[in-house]
């Protein structure tokens, strides 16, 4: 494996752990470090070590929509989107008096 897979992949591995500890700030730098590694991930990772860190990765993405789900609900925002006559979508926003 690559020095670029295998630093993608503790990435992978920090991101799963700061979803389920819900920690914001370790998520959002997970992701930056992520973005600067894609680059050097494609051009030299076999396809077999992506389609592997592809999976991992579509596994944290549904842990981090269950996270989203979470926060929006205890902050009361309603998790649909509101559709416009014409189709388009939109965020309603709230849902309750928890407005802030």
């Amino acid at each position: 494996m690559s020095d670029a897979a295998q630093a993608f992949a503790r990435a992978l591995d920090e991101e799963r752990t700061a979803a389920l500890r819900a920690d914001f700030e370790t998520l959002l730098r997970v992701q930056e470090d992520k973005r600067a590694l894609l680059p050097l991930l494609k051009a030299t990772a076999e396809e077999a070590v992506v389609h592997d860190l592809s999976e991992r990765a579509r596994k944290n993405i549904l842990l981090l929509r269950q996270l989203l789900g979470c926060v929006q609900g205890a902050l009361g925002i309603n998790a649909e989107p509101t559709y416009t006559a014409s189709g388009s979508a939109y965020w309603a926003g709230f849902t309750s008096d928890l407005r802030v």
